[in-house]
């Protein structure tokens, strides 16, 4: 297990998205409490008096959508929730990975325990199963306008249907589930529609996306500082009293960490003077950097709400007389994490183009007063050129990605869905933004490790020192031309699995958000 992260998530209590990023990513085991159960149990009893006296609920006792005036009989039930599934499995194009997938389905979990969606204890069982198993399905990334699609391919996989990868084999749902000793489910009244519904694909992958979000901003005052520190620039611009009188806390944060980053740097000290002030991309970054963080900070206090909320439809409540009651509205609506998500592109997208800003002044000899590229002998060896092409296409993407896709709209369900929040299409991208933003602060780091090597008669900080040292130990200087793609690759892990911020707070304390 991962540094810093449970091993086991209990659910029946509130979780956190590290709790998400736990199991998503690093595997944790997922456990009910006895609150949990309990809530589901009682809930379940609701649903099957609702169904025994034939009371007209939304998916219980009735089609779904357009077809909500339908009514369903008992005895065709069981087939209509199997048939819910088999219909709405109906997601196309490469499959999504399989942390995305994990959190998804440790969401569903998280979501149906809520006690107020009726499912059955065996059916949340089923899933938890399958989570600690290892089992988890093919799910086509495209064609969600917000919930269902995706969800559908995830629940075929509980029914028997499906493909899903166990022990890194695809095989179909049925098989996958009897290699890991777990029984298909057997659907009742509504569960088709529990596991169908809700904020399950939009909550999941945003939440990803907005941890790693928080992480890359913190990586971006490393970079930034680390970059300042050798482009000869001033922390005059991260003066306290700057910060004071526009008080905006993550401003402030930011100059403090960089100010701490940079402390008793020879380098740094040594060109304090030198210029009255620095280009924007050195001078701005607690204004920048701290907008940035406010979006996602905002964000993540957005998205542990919807980790801890009911979001299925119908919901059902028990009621003073104890007939109980299910009540149609539409908390299965993905604005909140959706709205989150577009914000998080926005924010990662002005982080990295002040990023690819201040690398390009350290291969810009015209700036930096840096050898051309950072090579030792440029003209024969073209050095750090290309890889500042590669961020500059990376910021094309990040540009694209950080349009909002919630202000789309494509009415479906025969005008019944006249409105859809667009969120998953939101949250696709907020994770695709953060999986290819991450390459722009490594390479910066790249460059700045490069740079420190043409300071040899004066010392870096030793933030940026133990920074140096953790990249050098796997990748050498430039002195000729090599193939730099995997060395981004390897400290962009770095920055993704904390390594890299974990050497800097080793330095000079935990940094501040």
């Amino acid at each position: 297990m991962q540094e810093g992260y449970k091993s086991i998530v209990t659910l029946g209590e509130a979780i956190a998205i590290t709790d998400v990023v736990a199991v998503a990513r690093y595997g944790a085991e997922v456990v009910f409490s006895q609150a949990y159960r309990d809530r589901v149990t009682a809930c379940r009893a609701l649903v099957e008096k609702f169904s025994e006296e034939e009371r007209a609920y939304y998916g219980i006792t009735t089609g779904l959508g357009a077809n909500w005036n339908k009514v369903v009989s008992a005895e065709e039930r069981a087939a209509f929730q199997r048939n819910v599934i088999l219909s709405h499995a109906a997601a196309v194009g490469e499959p999504l990975n399989e942390e995305c997938v994990r959190a998804m389905m440790l969401i569903l979990v998280q979501h149906l325990g809520g006690g107020y969606s009726g499912i059955r204890l065996e059916t949340v069982e089923t899933l938890r199963q399958m989570l600690n198993a290892g089992i988890y399905p093919r799910v086509p990334r495209h064609g969600s306008v917000g919930y269902i699609g995706v969800e559908g391919h995830i629940a075929s996989v509980m029914i028997g249907e499906g493909q899903a990868w166990f022990r890194g084999e695809l095989l179909d749902g049925r098989t996958a589930l009897a290699r890991a000793g777990i029984a298909p489910t057997v659907l009742e009244a509504k569960e088709g529609l529990s596991l169908i519904s809700g904020t399950t694909s939009v909550t999941a992958l945003a939440a990803l996306a907005a941890h790693d979000a928080r992480t890359l901003a913190l990586s971006a005052d490393v970079s930034g500082a680390m970059a300042l520190e050798v482009l000869k620039g001033t922390t005059r611009a991260m003066d306290a009293r700057i910060m004071s009188v526009r008080p905006h806390p993550n401003q402030a944060a930011t100059a403090a960490n960089i100010r701490k980053i940079l402390a008793e740097s020879e380098i740094q000290k040594h060109f304090d003077d030198y210029r009255v002030q620095d280009a924007l991309s050195l001078r701005c970054m607690p204004q920048l950097h701290g907008a940035s963080k406010k979006l996602i900070a905002d964000g993540l206090d957005t998205l542990a709400i919807e980790l801890n909320s009911s979001v299925d439809n119908p919901l059902v409540f028990p009621t003073e007389d104890g007939a109980g009651i299910a009540l149609m509205g539409c908390n299965a609506d993905g604005s909140y994490a959706g709205t989150v998500a577009d914000t998080l592109c926005i924010a990662v997208a002005n982080l990295a183009k002040m990023s690819e800003r201040r690398l390009d002044r350290m291969v810009n000899r015209y700036v930096s007063e840096l050898p051309a590229f950072l090579s030792s002998n440029p003209g024969v060896n073209m050095g750090y050129m290309i890889q500042q092409y590669t961020t500059a296409g990376i910021m094309g993407e990040l540009r694209l990605m950080a349009h909002p896709a919630t202000v789309d709209n494509s009415p479906t369900c025969a005008f019944q869905e006249d409105y859809v929040s667009m969120g998953y299409n939101a949250a696709l991208k907020a994770y695709h933004c953060v999986e290819v933003a991450k390459y722009v602060f490594a390479t910066e780091i790249l460059f700045a490790c490069q740079a420190q090597d043409f300071y040899e008669e004066r010392k870096p900080a030793p933030a940026t020192r133990a920074v140096y040292d953790l990249v050098r130990a796997q990748i050498p200087f430039l002195e000729d031309d090599r193939d730099a793609h995997g060395e981004v690759e390897w400290i962009a892990d770095a920055i993704v699995d904390g390594s890299l911020l974990g050497c800097v707070e080793a330095q000079v304390g935990t940094l501040a958000f």
